[in-house]
């Protein structure tokens, strides 16, 4: 089943353009205080232009990651197809790709071209991991250089098997397994969770291919529907989204599948333990440095925060206000798509063409 937001970039980008108003900077107060602020890009104003916090633009940015060598953010730089680095100052450059030329092409960065990247990874050495969604492939952006790791550019399917052998149908999250350093892969249309090597052999974890679904148990015999969102924490605890189940699941090092929070037959809005928690359409998600999962909570245009035991809880935004307040949380967010930590303990979400920092005091 198509996902409505993705079915095409142009599309996409220009329903957030025409969906957009302009932002206010008041909203009202968090009793436990903090403040949502702008971190790199302009609201509603898409571009790519690089430089210093509000002076660049974006155009659609949806996966973060953080480079663990320096605190800096990737962004997949979606309509854009681009991927970009901002400094913990908020300083953006480009770092590949062809703004707006959107083909496949491996090659030195500069003249690499992606077709639409969805979400990004760094490796330890800072190699950036990149799922190039709608050329349904895993791609790798290391020592200056684009190349292919995996999957048919341009060829939506199903196939396990080596490099180009393998296929994908639309992968939107991806991690990296700590222990392994191999890449895991949520393949959305496929609703599958799958596991390529660093020589690029690509293998299914979870999840049948076709067969949505929501199954608890072990890998084996787990069901999901689309996931999208896919985190390791660092004990190898494993943590997927998903976008029609309107959950999150956790996955154990022994293989066990459970239902973390949310329920797959009801969508809404509501904070809470286990099922009673509610989501619509989450997005990307990410594990803080405490050890609990961060949601981008899309369709109630919410970021939520989750414990390890499914305790839920909303960190910014106040529902389907189709705008983007900045200030006192919880302020407000437009489809919010990706989540990463941020500078100095805060999280970062992708939202209204633009990456905002989201702060709680302590």
């Amino acid at each position: 089943m198509p996902i409505t937001r993705r079915q095409s970039l142009r599309c996409a980008a220009g329903l957030l353009l025409l969906g957009t108003t302009p932002f206010a900077r008041s909203a009202r107060a968090n009793p436990r205080g903090g403040v949502l602020s702008l971190f790199a890009g302009q609201i509603g104003l898409h571009g790519h232009i690089d430089g210093r916090g509000g002076s660049a633009t974006f155009f659609d940015p949806r996966g973060l990651a953080l480079d663990p060598r320096n605190g800096d953010i990737i962004v997949a730089d979606a309509a854009n197809a681009l991927i970009r680095r901002v400094t913990a100052s908020g300083d953006v450059t480009t770092l590949a790709g062809g703004a707006e030329q959107r083909v496949s092409k491996d090659g030195q960065a500069s003249q690499a071209r992606f077709v639409g990247p969805d979400a990004v990874a760094v490796a330890p050495d800072g190699t950036i991991v990149i799922a190039d969604s709608y050329a349904n492939t895993i791609r790798l952006l290391r020592g200056g250089t684009v190349s292919t790791l995996a999957g048919q550019a341009g060829q939506p399917g199903y196939a396990d098997g080596h490099g180009t052998v393998a296929q994908f149908n639309h992968p939107v999250g991806i991690a990296l397994d700590p222990q392994t350093g191999d890449v895991l892969v949520a393949d959305a249309y496929n609703s599958t969770l799958r596991r390529v090597t660093a020589e690029g052999k690509v293998s299914t974890m979870a999840g049948q291919p076709g067969l949505n679904g929501h199954r608890d148990g072990s890998m084996q015999r787990a069901l999901f529907n689309t996931p999208v969102g896919i985190a390791v924490a660092p004990d190898g605890t494993i943590y997927v989204s998903e976008f029609f189940n309107q959950d999150v699941r956790k996955i154990t090092t022994q293989g066990q599948v459970s239902t973390l929070a949310g329920n797959p037959v009801q969508r809404g809005d509501a904070d809470g333990q286990g099922a009673a928690a509610l989501f619509r359409k989450p997005q990307q998600l990410c594990v803080d440095a405490t050890g609990n999962v961060i949601l981008a909570d899309g369709g109630n245009h919410k970021v939520r925060r989750i414990t390890p035991d499914g305790s839920v809880t909303t960190l910014a935004g106040r529902g389907q206000l189709d705008k983007v307040e900045l200030g006192p949380l919880p302020g407000a967010l437009i489809t919010p798509y990706g989540v990463a930590p941020g500078p100095q303990g805060s999280i970062l979400v992708s939202s209204g063409d633009a990456i905002l920092r989201i702060v709680q005091n302590a």
